[in-house]
């Protein structure tokens, strides 16, 4: 990231030695009798927090569900206990929160995978657009489109004309179903050109490949892709959002490229059962907006690539509604479809 000392994974790694976390489950908040007296919890009915993150502990999502989850708890002075259930291309814990009662003790860290498995699981066993709910939209992020150090191509207009004088010829590595797969579909949709996905068990194995010169373009996250660049081992040729990021302004945008309408996003955002009250949703929100607001919160996320936003559940349900909807029409034109 732009400070290298303090990337995700050394925060990570000191977090986890710091609380313990080598299980599943991490706690924040008021663990005493003595503690609660001293901070009385401002949430409904004093009730413990459960923070589902749908994925493995030490990922992007996972850090940034365990931080909010430490916020939250400062915020409501109230426990929130973060929990890893991780499986499926995160339906496994999108569902368990989908089923929780609403009343708020099961919310979700959700994320890009949750505003695109309708489409891509023909089999899911509920609906996320009709069983979940917004409540704050956390935080938005570009992710940046790149190629092999030496790829003749140095910006995105060139890269369009090399795959159009060479159709099938070039091709982009992603995991299926993830935003670097979606990303180069949309790419080759709107730019109209033929460049073939390679699909790969991880992301790691794909910027590998990437780095070797077998493939020729990869979509991924700027913590993974700035220190890479830095060591030369990669070219960064666009970020992916309708506007230039902070963390390098000088890298166009796809739209500047000439691939017009063109944005995609690394998002966070919490989320609920449907039906949550209106009570509940209200102090998520004011919580969500306090914290978004820290400076140590806008300097964190800026460290790892992301904008912090803080919306409210309006904003937040409208932003997930319409990520369904685009999705699923990029998934349908690709005919991606996973088990």
């Amino acid at each position: 990231m732009t400070r290298e000392p303090r990337t995700m994974k050394r925060w990570l790694l000191g977090r986890l030695l710091a609380l313990s976390a080598a299980s599943t489950l991490v706690a924040f908040g008021p663990l005493t009798h003595r503690d609660a007296q001293a901070q009385p919890s401002t949430y409904p009915a004093g009730k413990m927090i459960r923070l589902v993150v749908p994925y493995p502990p030490g990922g992007a999502t996972d850090i940034v569900g365990r931080y909010v989850g430490q916020k939250l708890s400062e915020v409501l002075a109230t426990q929130v206990i973060v929990e890893n259930r991780a499986g499926a291309g995160t339906n496994i814990g999108t569902e368990l929160v989908a089923r929780a009662p609403a009343d708020g003790t099961m919310l979700l860290i959700g994320s890009f995978a949750n505003g695109v498995n309708k489409s891509l699981f023909a089999g899911l066993k509920f609906d996320p657009t009709r069983d979940l709910m917004g409540i704050s939209l956390i935080s938005l992020g570009s992710i940046i489109m790149t190629v092999p150090p030496d790829f003749p191509a140095n910006t995105v207009a060139e890269f369009i004309a090399m795959a159009k004088a060479q159709p099938g010829k070039l091709n982009f590595g992603a995991t299926p179903g993830s935003s670097a797969h979606l990303a180069g579909e949309l790419f080759r949709s709107i730019a109209g050109i033929q460049i073939e996905p390679i699909m790969y068990k991880g992301g790691a194995a794909a910027l590998t490949d990437l780095i070797g010169g077998r493939i020729q373009l990869v979509f991924d996250n700027p913590q993974i892709l700035l220190p890479l660049e830095k060591s030369g081992r990669v070219k960064l040729l666009a970020v992916t959002g309708k506007d230039r990021a902070a963390y390098r302004p000088s890298l166009p945008t796809m739209i500047e490229g000439g691939v017009p309408g063109y944005e995609i996003y690394s998002w966070y955002g919490l989320m609920g059962p449907s039906g949550l009250p209106a009570t509940v949703v209200k102090v998520l929100e004011g919580a969500m907006a306090k914290i978004a607001a820290m400076d140590e919160v806008k300097t964190r996320f800026t460290d790892w690539g992301i904008v912090p936003i803080g919306s409210n559940a309006a904003r937040m349900s409208e932003f997930f509604l319409n990520e369904n909807r685009k999705w699923e029409q990029v998934v349908r034109a690709a005919n991606i479809k996973l088990d």
